[in-house]
C-alpha cells in the first residue's frame, strides 16, 4: 500500500508518461528498418537505400561487418549491400536499436552512461546467446537480443522525465542495501521495471514479448519462468551480467546467479564461463566499434 506522498509522485509521473512532449519518440530510422525487413516485397538493395540515409549508421554497418568478430575470412566488404549480407538482416536491426536507443536518453545526471548501456548491451548479448542452450524452453531468438537491450530502460525514463529527482535519489541510496526497484517505489511509488514497460507498451511499437521482460525482468530465476521463455532468459542474462562485473553501475543488491538452477536447464560451469568469454568478446567489439 503506497501512502499519500508515494501515491502523489507515482501520479505524477505517469502523467508525464502520457504526455507525448515529455516522451523520446523512437528514431523514424528504426521504425522504417524494422518495417522494411519485416516486409517480403523487400530486398537488401531496398534496406541498403534507407540505412544510407543515416551515414554514421551506414558506416558503422560496414565497418562492423569487416571487424575480425564478423570477417574470420579476411574478405573485405566494401558497400553496405555486402556488409548487410554478412551480418544479415536481424542482426543489422539488433545494431541499429544498440546504436540509436542509447542516443535519446542523453539528458539527465547521475548516471554513467557508457557503463549502463555496456550492461544492457551485454545482457541482451547474453540472452540471444543462452536462448538456444536453455533446455526445454521454446524461444524465440529474435525477441531476446532486444528484450535484454531495453531491459532497464525505465531506468533512463527516470533520469529523463525527473533528472534532478532521480540523480539526487540514486546519490541517497549510494551503498543502500536493498534491490533498486523496491528502493524506487518507497520513493516514487513506482519501479523502473514497471515505468520502463508502460512506457514503451504505449510510445515504442516494440513486440510484447519486450514489454514483459521489462517489467519482470527484477523476477528471480524459477521454474515459474518458463511460462515467459524470453522473460526467463533476460532474468538469467542479467543475473549473470552482475555476477560477472557487468552490471549498470546503478544497482548494488541484485539477484544473483542460481548455479542449480542454470543446471536444471542443462548448463554447466563450464558451459556458462565460454558464454561469459563469448559476451566479453562482444563487448569489447561494440566498444571499438560501435561507440567511437
Amino acid at each position: 500500500m503506497l501512502n499519500a506522498t508515494q501515491e502523489g509522485m507515482r501520479s505524477s509521473i505517469l502523467a508525464m508518461v502520457e504526455e507525448k512532449g515529455n516522451i523520446p519518440p523512437l528514431p523514424d530510422i528504426l521504425v522504417r528498418l524494422e518495417s522494411k525487413i519485416e516486409d517480403p516485397k523487400s530486398n537488401i538493395s531496398d534496406i541498403a537505400i534507407l540505412i544510407e540515409t543515416e551515414p554514421i549508421l551506414s558506416g558503422r554497418m560496414i565497418q562492423l561487418s569487416n571487424s575480425v568478430f564478423f570477417n574470420r575470412g579476411g574478405n573485405k566488404v566494401e558497400n553496405l549491400s555486402q556488409a548487410i549480407i554478412r551480418l544479415g538482416l536481424k542482426m543489422i536491426l539488433d545494431l541499429a536499436y544498440t546504436l540509436e536507443v542509447p542516443k535519446l536518453f542523453m539528458k539527465g545526471k547521475g548516471i554513467n552512461q557508457s557503463k549502463f548501456w555496456q550492461h544492457s548491451l551485454a545482457v541482451a548479448i547474453l540472452s540471444r546467446i543462452l536462448s538456444p542452450r536453455l533446455e526445454g524452453l521454446k524461444i524465440e531468438q529474435d525477441m531476446c537480443y532486444l528484450s535484454g537491450l531495453m531491459h532497464d530502460i525505465g531506468i533512463m525514463v527516470f533520469n529523463y522525465l525527473i533528472p534532478e529527482e532521480y540523480s539526487a535519489f540514486l546519490k541517497k541510496i549510494g551503498g543502500t542495501d536493498g534491490p533498486l526497484h523496491e528502493l524506487e517505489i518507497q520513493k516514487f511509488g513506482i519501479s523502473h521495471p514497471e515505468l520502463g514497460s508502460l512506457f514503451i507498451r504505449k510510445w515504442w511499437p516494440v513486440p510484447e514479448e519486450v514489454v514483459t521482460s521489462v517489467g519482470g525482468h527484477y523476477l528471480t530465476m524459477s521454474n515459474q519462468g518458463k511460462k515467459y521463455p524470453i522473460l526467463l532468459a533476460v532474468i538469467i542474462a542479467n543475473a549473470i551480467a552482475n555476477t560477472y562485473d557487468m552490471g549498470n553501475g546503478i544497482s548494488h543488491v541484485e539477484e544473483p546467479v542460481n548455479y542449480n538452477f542454470l543446471i536444471q536447464q542443462g548448463l554447466s560451469r563450464e558451459d556458462l564461463e565460454e558464454i561469459v568469454e563469448e559476451t566479453r568478446e562482444s563487448l569489447y567489439l561494440a566498444k571499438e566499434v560501435l561507440y567511437k
